[in-house]
């Protein structure tokens, strides 16, 4: 898989395995992967079964990564936005999603990657029972997003991974 030589940092192997291990099976879902970079998130959860998957990234040499990456795996049901996040997610989807990769650079603020989790779940990108994957550096607390409750968190050396789904509403109270 061929990473942008900037500005990406792609996630180890050995943590991509653990984490698809615990998403279990990915059999005609559909994929939102933000900050998509190489795309590798994307394609991995659709060789694993999802039924499609959408990218979405605002730099132009990771996009013409992502689309070779796309082309070399030769996999269907892949779609590449060149746009940057923040303003996509501040519009209305047109579809509902089962699994969404956040995956924003480390420089990015943990207030800022709270907001776009909130954007997610206000707009209605995330399906009833969908997840969302947030990778993070293993030194920034859990993030506490609005109408999401943390569902796991585990540390692979300088990275975190979490994965939420939507708040318990009988929790509230």
């Amino acid at each position: 898989m061929k990473s942008p030589t900037s500005s990406t940092r792609p996630m180890m192997d050995r943590v991509k395995e653990s984490l698809f291990s615990s998403l279990g099976d990915l059999g005609g879902q559909s994929v939102l992967d933000l900050y998509a970079g190489s795309g590798s998130l994307g394609l991995e959860a659709i060789s694993r079964g999802a039924k499609r998957a959408i990218f979405v990234e605002n730099a132009r040499e990771a996009i013409l990564k992502l689309e070779q990456n796309i082309e070399a795996t030769g996999l269907d049901g892949t779609e590449v936005l060149w746009a940057d996040v923040r303003s996509m997610i501040s519009r209305a989807p047109d579809d509902r999603f089962d699994l969404i990769f956040v995956d924003p650079p480390y420089n990015q603020q943990a207030a800022a990657v709270r907001e776009d989790l909130e954007s997610l779940v206000m707009g209605g990108f995330l399906a009833d029972e969908g997840r969302i994957v947030v990778h993070r550096p293993a030194k920034e607390n859990e993030i506490e997003p609005l109408g999401l409750q943390l569902l796991w968190s585990r540390e692979y050396g300088q990275s975190r991974l979490m994965i939420y789904t939507h708040e318990d509403e009988e929790e509230e109270g």
